[in-house]
């Protein structure tokens, strides 16, 4: 029998956590962006069907309120139809959102668990994936590991010479191609979300002018007038692009910037350490979501000093 119990506690301390709640913000900000432009399209609607509406009351094609509420009930009843699809939208878009963070996250994730298992005496290889993930990081938490993990074979730890490389980083790098993959995944929700918000600016627009063409079927000037309201809608859609597109890149150099900085403050600490400053240790501000990954490197550190034997007057680089 499965214990539920444990499963709710489990999963209440996992939305605890700092991860998972950025993982939640970032599934927040997705679906938000949709939100804010679908709220524009369906105002830019509503103002078009009340301009309509007065249109034809003024110049007294239709008049009465059933065809005023046949008018506006037509052209909002796509959204009514379609409401489950634009739930599951949504869905998506929050756990796309949520995935995009477990990509942000995924390189800490797998330096802490690897040093928590280091530090429970359990004989574990790191594996970091050198290709996609963070070079910066990547590559030397892969060269420093092996450091450490030698001197704590040898039960002792010597400063090590810093690749020239590594030695003339001062300040947070911006990985080109860890952005480079990270941006595709962005573009490719960004693009689903331009066709689905234009699919219904599209079906809305159609549903506006085929109601007011089939009630005024004999009047040209009308026709020409709603007819011409495609261009209306055509700019309104070409807009709602610009700024979805505009939105999702603002993100994505948000997202990047909550752990670009937190990348360098890793490396410097493993640098300082592999120098001979055997007291350093992660101090990250301002960035919560990786903390829990900074708190498990430095218990490693620490599982370090304790397994490697120096001498107190060694002089530090």
């Amino acid at each position: 029998m499965i214990d539920f119990s444990r499963f709710s506690i489990k999963n209440s301390k996992i939305f605890q956590s700092e991860d998972s709640k950025f993982g939640i913000s970032c599934g927040l900000k997705f679906v938000s962006i949709y939100l804010i432009v679908f709220l524009f399209n369906y105002y830019i609607a509503w103002t078009i069907l009340t301009l309509n509406n007065i249109y034809f009351e003024a110049n007294g094609y239709l008049t009465g309120n059933d065809f005023e509420e046949a008018f506006f009930d037509n052209a909002i009843s796509f959204l009514f139809e379609n409401a489950a699809y634009a739930v599951l939208f949504l869905i998506f878009l929050f756990f796309a959102g949520v995935h995009v963070s477990k990509i942000l996250l995924r390189p800490f994730e797998i330096m802490s668990e690897f040093c928590l298992a280091r530090v429970n005496g359990e004989k574990v290889s790191y594996n970091p994936d050198l290709f996609s993930d963070y070079k910066l990081l990547t590559r030397f938490s892969d060269f420093f590991f092996r450091f450490t993990e030698d001197g704590i074979r040898n039960k002792n730890i010597q400063p090590n010479t810093i690749p020239s490389d590594f030695s003339k980083v001062r300040a947070p790098q911006f990985e080109k191609v860890f952005f480079f993959h990270f941006m595709l995944l962005v573009s490719i929700i960004a693009i689903v979300n331009i066709m689905f918000v234009t699919y219904i600016s599209t079906n809305i627009q159609e549903k506006i002018v085929d109601l007011a063409l089939i009630a005024l079927k004999n009047n040209s000037e009308v026709g020409y007038f709603l007819n011409n309201q495609t261009r209306v809608f055509q700019s309104v859609s070409l807009f709602t692009v610009f700024i979805v597109i505009i939105s999702y890149i603002t993100l994505a150099f948000h997202l990047y910037s909550k752990v670009s900085g937190a990348v360098f403050g890793v490396f410097a600490t493993m640098r300082s350490f592999m120098k001979g400053n055997f007291s350093a240790r992660v101090h990250l501000i301002g960035y919560a979501q990786i903390r829990p990954h900074s708190r498990a490197l430095n218990k490693y550190l620490d599982y370090v000093e304790r397994e490697c034997s120096k001498d107190e007057n060694q002089v530090e680089s």
